[in-house]
């Protein structure tokens, strides 16, 4: 009986305690209903307080009925029901991300308000097949050995106590005992990547190679996270024993990172450059790799590595320090925000001038549209123009900061978000010079890579009314 299987599965991940109050995601979906059956179940052996919240997105027509059916549900099994909606196309244009993120941020946003401060967990319903789908995700993108560890059972108040079942006993369970579920039309549909990977992959998997496939899949999950968590503790304590700090950086002693295995050296590498960092983005295999090639090197020698960490090999080991020239971090350098004051100049059809450093200097000025029609668009590689009305926050002028992305236009129309970090990577641009190259920015969101490419989303087009110039002159 999967009852038993999953309270097996939450106390071996200790998912629950007592006077727990869990607030579940119920969609109306087969896993959501089964999640709140199941949460019903464990409430029998540990005293638990449950609240269904049901979030709707407001997308499909008929997403009001999967919400009438959850409060219906609720009512029934006399569990707190709440509905929240959330116009998730018009949160992702606002933050201009993909709607998939967007529904993703309403939900656990919701999910949030209501547990508030209290107690407890969030209960969602993740389960086998989901956890295949992004490991799959992860491999095919390119990930560590982190990422292909799946979905994991617990993150910090957030619980997923289906993870051991696989979808095909969910809805086993739910038609052998009668109890109806909604279909989300949308997940039949190809649009999104995680349905592509679950109809055209993964089915197809089960079907003609092995029928076991998630099991097989959502196994390994589960070994690799136990061998992630093992490496893990191992890098820990072997850092421990080689690295040391002073007040200039870190040194990592030769003697003992010699008797390291390769891939703890790895670890070990990757964990000083990152706290010397202050983040892990943009540390790459490659620059492991080169920190490692240094303990082979004569002494003196040195390499230059992202946020500006100079590696250089000594007579005991190497030593990791900050150059005087670079950000403390990514996106410390100058900021320079285009004022209440420069938006009326700009309004009335002013020039603003910004002086970004010796030699180099931006210019903004804001167009008509229809004044600039005869004209073509600019191809040259300091001049662009964007569609200013689709700027709804400040403009800042600054260097790169965590989580920065721009949009790029895909075949068939599409348009997709991409880091920043993958757009330089693609365009095989130095890692030293990155921290170094001015973006025009509303919020994360990258306009232009001042001398490269500007995001999509902000393209001029037969609706733009007005039209934002950018000059970059270099003298």
């Amino acid at each position: 009986m999967i009852a038993k299987k999953v309270s097996e599965y939450a106390d071996r991940h200790h998912m629950l305690e007592e006077n727990d109050y869990v607030v579940a995601g119920v969609s109306g979906g087969a896993d959501s209903v089964c999640l709140i059956f199941m949460l019903q179940e464990l409430k029998k052996k540990i005293p638990i307080t449950l609240h269904a919240v049901h979030v709707n997105h407001m997308i499909r027509q008929d997403a009001a009925d999967d919400a009438a059916y959850v409060e219906r549900l609720c009512k029934t099994l006399n569990i707190p029901f709440t509905l929240v909606e959330r116009n998730v196309e018009r949160l992702a244009a606002e933050r201009h991300i993909s709607v998939e993120e967007a529904g993703r941020d309403a939900r656990y946003e919701a999910f949030s308000r209501v547990l508030d401060n209290r107690q407890g967990k969030i209960a969602v319903a993740h389960n086998k097949n989901d956890c295949c789908e992004t490991f799959l995700f992860n491999l095919f993108r390119g990930s560590s050995l982190k990422g292909l560890s799946g979905i994991p059972p617990v993150r910090g108040q957030i619980i997923r106590p289906l993870l051991c079942l696989e979808r095909s006993e969910i809805e086993e369970f739910l038609d052998k005992n009668g109890i109806k579920y909604c279909i989300d039309s949308t997940n039949l549909e190809d649009n999104y990547t995680r349905n592509k990977i679950r109809h055209r992959i993964l089915g197809t998997a089960a079907q003609e190679i092995s029928p076991a496939a998630v099991e097989h899949i959502g196994d390994a999950c589960e070994r690799i996270s136990e061998a992630y968590s093992l490496l893990d503790d191992m890098a820990g304590s072997a850092y421990s024993a080689c690295v040391s700090a002073d007040t200039e950086g870190l040194s990592i002693d030769g003697t003992g990172f010699a008797g390291l295995h390769p891939t703890i050296q790895g670890y070990v590498i990757m964990e000083a450059l990152a706290r010397l960092a202050g983040s892990r983005r943009d540390i790459e295999s490659v620059h492991i790799g080169q920190v490692k090639a240094l303990f082979e090197k004569q002494c003196g020698r040195k390499i230059n590595l992202p946020y500006g960490i100079c590696a250089q090999r000594g007579y005991a080991g190497v030593t990791l320090r900050k150059t005087a020239w670079a950000p403390a971090k990514a996106g410390a350098a100058r900021e320079y925000r285009v004022t209440p004051s420069d938006t009326e100049r700009l309004l009335r059809g002013e020039r603003v001038e910004i002086s970004l450093r010796a030699g180099e200097t931006l210019f903004l000025c804001v167009k008509d549209a229809a004044a600039q029609k005869e004209k073509n668009i600019p191809q040259k590689k300091y001049t662009k123009w964007l569609d200013y009305d689709r700027i709804k926050d400040n403009i800042v002028v600054r260097c790169r900061k965590e989580g920065d992305y721009l949009t790029i236009d895909m075949p068939g129309g599409e348009v997709r978000r991409k880091t920043l970090k993958s757009y330089f990577i693609d365009n095989k641009i130095p890692a030293g010079e990155r921290g170094e190259i001015f973006l025009v920015t509303e919020g994360s969101h990258v306009l232009w890579i001042a001398g490269g490419r500007i995001s999509s989303f902000y393209k001029v087009s037969g609706s733009t009314k007005r039209i934002l110039e950018l000059v970059l002159v270099k003298a």
